[in-house]
């Protein structure tokens, strides 16, 4: 299996497959250091929020936000994937296994809040992923769950 490829299993109507080493070129994707500044300040732009892309007027700042993607760090949110998977009626909780065979859980919807961290400073988690497990309300900011390579519905 790649080294890269994060499956969501279990107790799901479909087994998801994630690679994140794509999720760079999706618009879905949300600038770590921006969300957790929102979470800090309460607020954030649009910008801040994850949609990068240029506007027309902003056409001066095109070499500004080529550099952000280079050098950023950036998350997905697990809510969609989690869902596309649909978890049966049955199942209450989200599991996130690492190499190492550690387990973090929590219960269904709150996991579905948990971003994975696909780079750091423009860089893909090569040594310690393939993701990282950041936590909605930031508390786990400076000490994500680290090498995670499956999340399972329970």
């Amino acid at each position: 299996m790649d080294p890269f490829i994060v499956p969501i299993s279990g107790n799901a109507k479909h087994r998801i497959t994630l690679d994140p080493t794509v999720w760079i070129f999706d618009n879905r994707k949300v600038d770590l250091e921006a969300l957790f500044q929102e979470n800090q300040s309460g607020e954030a732009s649009e910008e801040e929020r994850g949609n990068i892309g240029p506007r027309r007027w902003q056409t001066n700042q095109i070499r500004t936000k080529k550099e952000a993607l280079i050098e950023g760090s950036y998350g997905m949110k697990l809510e969609p994937f989690i869902d596309n998977a649909e978890p049966s009626p049955s199942a209450t909780t989200l599991v996130a296994v690492t190499s190492s065979g550690e387990k973090v859980t929590a219960p269904l919807e709150t996991g579905k809040t948990w971003i994975a961290g696909f780079s750091s400073a423009g860089m893909a988690l090569k040594e310690d992923g393939p993701i990282h497990i950041y936590f909605a309300d930031g508390t786990n900011q400076r000490s994500p769950v680290t090498h995670v390579v499956e999340l399972r519905v329970e």
